[in-house]
């Protein structure tokens, strides 16, 4: 323990005289549409990121992030990933209210069901995002940003069996996003 403190004195004072930013993000959709058959639409996308200050507004770090979409109609379509890789934002404007942020996801690790036949898909990903966040305390920012997301994946493994593969996943979306910065 003795010798874990001085290294987490370090950390600690290192990490507030460069500045650290926490963000963490989501959106939550769901449809239904009733006719002679019912179909229903459930889809989300959440994020968490550690980020340093490089330069005054530009900031890069870690992100953490999920993505998952389920169609129903006469059978149940299902796509998950999860993703993570380096994360790089610039806010900019007045009181920093506007934000443009690029992940590239070098680990995007997907999940496909069909219904009948599930696949792990194994791939990279990058999420881009235009947010517009003011302040809402000194450190804080919340607001809602414009989200492109596409996952491309190489291999795919289908009970136990890895084969080369050709999927992908795009996908447009709102999201809200909190921002703390030290």
């Amino acid at each position: 323990m003795k010798k874990l403190l001085p290294l987490l004195i370090l950390i600690v004072s290192s990490s507030a005289h460069a500045g650290f930013l926490l963000e963490v993000g989501g959106t939550y959709m769901a449809d239904t549409l009733s006719t002679t058959e019912t179909q229903t639409s459930t889809k989300y996308f959440y994020n968490l990121g550690g980020l340093f200050s490089l330069k005054k507004n530009i900031w890069g770090g870690w992100n953490y992030s999920g993505v998952s979409h389920t169609d129903k109609d006469t059978a149940t379509t299902t796509y998950s990933s999860v993703d993570t890789g380096p994360y790089l934002k610039w806010q900019f404007g007045r009181n920093e209210l506007y934000s443009l942020s690029m992940a590239y996801n070098i680990l995007s690790k997907g999940k496909f069901s069909d219904g009948s036949v599930t696949e792990e898909w194994t791939g990279t990903s990058m999420w881009f995002q235009f947010g517009v966040m003011p302040e809402v305390r000194e450190g804080f920012h919340l607001g809602a940003s414009l989200n492109y997301y596409l996952a491309t994946y190489s291999k795919k493994t289908v009970s136990g069996v890895e084969s080369n593969a050709s999927n992908s996943k795009s996908w447009i979306f709102p999201m809200l996003t909190l921002t703390k910065q030290w």
